[in-house]
């Protein structure tokens, strides 16, 4: 057993999660059109300081009969790169509610909801880019349910002085943390130094080879980089990827490889992965090749998506399958960049 391991037969139990209410927000997945009003220059200029703070705030949309329903929300600038203004002009949101004041709602189950907005609204090139990540989560919800939920929004941000220029975006939801840990019931296990072996194999295995197919480099499970690890009750744990918009799937002008990967671009395809044989890549190959029809009209039938974009990504993916085809080669390709199980 690694040190990794045995820290995780140590922490404290688990604690029973309380049954989650099935969250209306993601029962469906057309988008929705929603309407944020706040003091819109002081929540995007509270972005570079680490004492960020809560701005207070109303959303709305309308149901199923038409009615407007007003949800009164706290806002937080949150992220890393995409909230630093020197490289987006809009930062993503946490979105926060209480339980009174989503009950009845869309929102009633939810708490806490991070928010995903296009990094420069009004560019159309940006909002694809928001589209093809949104995209990206979506083909991994097809592909295990170890996955973040997610919502697909138009929104309109509205200043509630009038001062400020109305910022219209394409945005999607994501799903809380807690609340995917309690619909896995599982917990978070925020311990960095987590070896590949510590992970349940053939999820941590579903997790490489999609960050292969979508070319994500941008990712480490032991360093807790754009990975949440998951305990369940009987201490295994489970790898969750979020954050998709430097993949070369997205191919956004922003992004970039590391260094120390010597690799062109982001387009680059670069298994980060642990080293497998055949046989335990099978299941694997296998769960991908039948969730593919699932994971491909993710982009195809995404209205808002151009389709210049969506072929673009076809055409990203159509280099990917053919590889499973021949496990052997594709375990050759691995071989010399794998990384030891710990």
């Amino acid at each position: 057993m690694t040190p990794y391991g045995a820290r995780i037969l140590l922490a404290l139990t688990l604690l029973a999660p309380a049954s989650i209410r099935a969250q209306g927000l993601f029962k469906k997945s057309d988008a929705l059109e929603i309407t944020i009003i706040t003091g819109l220059n002081t929540l995007i200029r509270d972005r570079d300081s680490t004492d960020r703070v809560t701005h207070g705030g109303e959303l709305s949309y309308k149901d199923s009969s038409g009615a407007s329903v007003k949800v009164p929300v706290l806002l937080r600038t949150r992220g890393h790169f995409r909230r630093q203004t020197r490289n987006c002009d809009f930062p993503p949101l946490k979105v926060e509610m209480t339980k009174a004041t989503a009950r009845n709602t869309i929102f009633e189950g939810n708490r806490t909801l991070k928010l995903a907005s296009t990094c420069r609204p009004s560019r159309g090139e940006y909002e694809q880019y928001i589209l093809q990540e949104y995209v990206l989560y979506r083909m991994y919800q097809a592909l295990t349910p170890w996955s973040y939920r997610t919502r697909l929004a138009h929104v309109t941000y509205q200043d509630s002085t009038g001062k400020a220029k109305s910022v219209q975006s394409w945005a999607f939801f994501v799903e809380d943390d807690g609340d995917l840990a309690q619909r896995r019931n599982s917990r978070r296990f925020d311990t960095k130094g987590a070896y590949f072996d510590d992970v349940e194999h053939q999820q941590v295995g579903l997790m490489q080879l999609f960050a292969y197919m979508v070319g994500n480099t941008d990712w480490s499970v032991s360093g807790l980089h754009n990975v949440t690890l998951l305990r369940d009750s009987v201490g295994v744990v489970y790898p969750v990827p979020f954050d998709f918009d430097w993949t070369g799937a997205v191919d956004a002008r922003y992004a970039f490889p590391d260094k120390s990967l010597n690799i062109v671009n982001v387009r680059s395809r670069l298994w980060r992965g642990d080293c497998r044989n055949q046989e335990a890549m099978a299941p694997i190959i296998e769960r991908f090749l039948s969730r593919r029809p699932a994971m491909d009209s993710a982009y195809t039938t995404l209205a808002p998506m151009t389709p210049a974009v969506s072929e673009k990504m076809r055409k990203y993916f159509a280099e990917f399958w053919p590889l499973l085809d021949n496990p052997k080669k594709l375990i050759a390709e691995f071989k010399g960049v794998c990384k030891p199980g710990n």
